[in-house]
C-alpha cells in the first residue's frame, strides 16, 4: 500500500500523553507540513502558535474545557472508550489532555475560508505528526478559549493582530500508550458514486 495512504489510515486521535516534550527538529517538521497545507487562493493566511509552556497550556486547557459546558456522551453515543474526551469523562481537567505542546491556529476574522484553511492545515499537522511517531488531537473551541481574558492577553503578547481569531487547536506529544486506539468500523453508505 502507498505510504501516504497507510499513514492516513493509521492515524488516531491521542488524548493520553507522556510528559516529555517532543524533539525540536520533529516539531519543526510538523509545523513545516502545516505551512504547506492548501489555502484559499494560496493566501497562506493561517498563523500557527506552538506553545510549550506547561502553565499556559494548563490554564488555556481548563478554559477550553469550561467552554465545552459538560458531558454529552451516553453509553450508546460517545467519542472514545479507549481515549476518552472531555465529552466522555467529566473528571478530565483540561481540553488539552496534558499534551506538552499545544498549537493554536489563527486566521483572519472576516475571510470566508478561514475555518477551512485552518482545518486543512490541522489535517496536515496531525498526519505529519503521526508519520513521525507523535500523537495528536484536533480540539475545537479555540474561539471561545481565546475570547477569555487570558486568551486576549496572550494573543496580544504573541503579536497576533485582533483582526485574527483563534480557530482550532492541535495537541501534540508522545502517546502514553504503546498501542494506538483501534479504528472504529467504517460506516456504510459514506461513498456514493455517480456515473
Amino acid at each position: 500500500m502507498n505510504e501516504v495512504i497507510k499513514n492516513i489510515l493509521g492515524r488516531r486521535s491521542i488524548r493520553k500523553y507522556k510528559p516529555e516534550q517532543i524533539a525540536e527538529d520533529t516539531l519543526n517538521a510538523i509545523l513545516l507540513a502545516g505551512t504547506y497545507a492548501p489555502s484559499a487562493g494560496g493566501r497562506q493566511s493561517p498563523v500557527m502558535v506552538a506553545c510549550q509552556d506547561a502553565g499556559i497550556n494548563d490554564r488555556l486547557g481548563k478554559i477550553n474545557k469550561a467552554a465545552f459546558n459538560g458531558s454529552i456522551s451516553t453509553a450508546q453515543s460517545y467519542i472514545s472508550k479507549e481515549q476518552p474526551s472531555i465529552a466522555d469523562d467529566v473528571s478530565l481537567k483540561s481540553g488539552f489532555y496534558g499534551a506538552p505542546t499545544v498549537l493554536t491556529l489563527f486566521a483572519p476574522k472576516n475571510f470566508l475560508y478561514s475555518v477551512a484553511d485552518c482545518s486543512i492545515a490541522a489535517q496536515n499537522i496531525v498526519l505529519a505528526a503521526h508519520s513521525l511517531g507523535v500523537g495528536s488531537c484536533i480540539v475545537a473551541r479555540a474561539e471561545d478559549t481565546f475570547a477569555s481574558e487570558l486568551g486576549q492577553r496572550l494573543q496580544k503578547e504573541w503579536g497576533i493582530s485582533y483582526d485574527y481569531e483563534a480557530t482550532i487547536h492541535v495537541t501534540l506529544g508522545y502517546p502514553a500508550d504503546d498501542a494506538p486506539p483501534k479504528a472504529k468500523p467504517r460506516k456504510e453508505r459514506r461513498i456514493i458514486r455517480v456515473f
